[in-house]
């Protein structure tokens, strides 16, 4: 996969997390007619084809007009689909269990540590106790780190690393941070009046995105009860996890205390390597 099509900007039909999808459905036990939940479904394309797999697909996105139009497209396709105007951070924890959670590249839009909580306590109570938690989600890469990326607040000291034009990530909190720009529905608040906004070297900033390294996503995981089972793609953006305590299928080739990560190489082919709670060797 492209970094252009790893972050974005494919058709409805070729979403961001189909290759993941593809490659790694087969290898779970989990039948057609499963109850599955794509969270942050959008439009509604990654919902569309696990509908079209057999899969019982419920798609939940906080954006109604996202909602209407993953309605409709579903319908000109024959697909069905149930759509629900929900927030993933208020998923309820009672009813049905889900065979397979779906995180497309939805997470990542999660910042704060409270909202990532209340995602994953809702997320591990509705995963059904063999089910799996699938993940697709932007990581950074450390490499990006140099001194031309370092931009240092001189009102703070405060050092933050610059990427993707004008955002910047917070290493101290694994935040990314875009330039501040009113808000249209919004027309008389400034940045103070908004969560998440900082200032840097006179400039206004506010939180977008939580771009955690791999490694530090599998201890979050872990700290809300799931086991990540295997972490792969070209940044290790991709993740099977399950809950703590379940027997993992040897079709993943895991074994005991350890993960299987497998990193794609410039060449397009793969390597694998075991990765432990302390990072990647």
């Amino acid at each position: 996969m492209s970094r252009d099509e790893l972050y974005g900007g494919l058709g409805f039909n070729e979403f961001s997390s189909k290759s993941f999808l593809t490659e790694t459905l087969p290898r779970l036990n989990v039948n057609a007619g499963a109850r599955v939940l794509d969270l942050g479904c959008g439009t509604g394309p990654g919902s569309c084809f696990l509908a079209a797999l057999g899969y019982r697909v419920h798609g939940i996105d906080v954006i109604p007009d996202a909602i209407d139009k993953a309605r409709e497209i579903a319908a000109e396709r024959g697909l069905d689909i149930k759509y629900d105007v929900m927030d993933v951070c208020h998923l309820p924890h009672e009813g049905k269990p889900y065979e397979l959670i779906i995180d497309g590249y939805c997470s990542q839009g999660i910042v704060t540590d409270k909202d990532r909580a209340a995602m994953f306590s809702g997320v591990k109570a509705r995963l059904a106790s063999h089910g799996y938690l699938l993940m697709s989600c932007s990581v950074f890469e450390q490499h990006r780190e140099t001194p031309e990326t370092q931009v240092v607040d001189e009102a703070t000291g405060k050092v933050f690393t610059a990427f993707d034009g004008n955002d910047l990530w917070d290493g101290d909190t694994e935040t990314c941070y875009n330039r501040f720009y009113v808000d249209p529905l919004r027309p008389g608040a400034g940045p103070e009046d908004f969560d998440g906004t900082i200032l840097v070297n006179g400039v206004w900033f506010i939180h977008r995105r939580r771009y955690r390294t791999p490694e530090n996503l599998r201890t979050e995981l872990k700290s809300h009860g799931f086991t990540v089972l295997e972490q792969s793609g070209e940044v290790m953006e991709n993740a099977i996890c399950t809950h703590q305590g379940y027997g993992e299928p040897q079709s993943l080739d895991h074994e005991m205390g350890e993960i299987r990560c497998i990193q794609a190489n410039t060449a397009g082919s793969e390597q694998s390597t075991k990765c432990s709670s302390a990072g990647v060797r």
